[in-house]
């Protein structure tokens, strides 16, 4: 029994040294696309310019609770300029962080370009949530 355990230890001593080797290796040279058309290089500041920013509406359980913040969500801003592919960073409460993707599915922006056409890119957006 006492060798088994000793044997499966050592096992996964092994797996754990030798993962972290396959996950350096992995080729990361593919470039990201959203609906089949390649992202827009990250150009150091450049970002799409919002047009259109609706407030979030507060949830009642939160309003009740007297809950502030901020709910990060990451965002794909498509060459339209709509968002997409909306996914939860850093949450609040269930009940903002669904009031947060909401309010960010209306959301516009005017899309980055490259080589004068637009593209999609993906980058981080924060909903603040604010009782007056």
């Amino acid at each position: 029994m006492r060798r088994n355990r000793l044997f499966a230890a050592a096992i996964a001593l092994i797996v754990g040294l030798a993962q972290p080797t396959a996950l350096l290796s992995q080729d990361n040279s593919a470039k990201q696309t959203y609906d089949g058309e390649p992202m827009c290089q990250n150009r150091r500041g450049v970002f799409p310019h919002p047009t259109y920013q609706p407030e979030p509406e507060y949830d009642d359980k939160a309003r009740k609770k007297k809950i502030e913040g901020v709910v990060t969500l990451s965002v794909t801003v498509t060459k339209e300029g709509r968002t997409a592919d909306i996914k939860v960073i850093k949450t609040l409460t269930p009940g903002l962080d669904q009031q947060a993707i909401k309010s960010v599915s209306r959301w516009r922006f005017e899309p980055v370009t490259q080589d004068g056409q637009p593209c999609p890119m993906r980058l981080n957006v924060q909903v603040q949530f604010h009782l007056y």
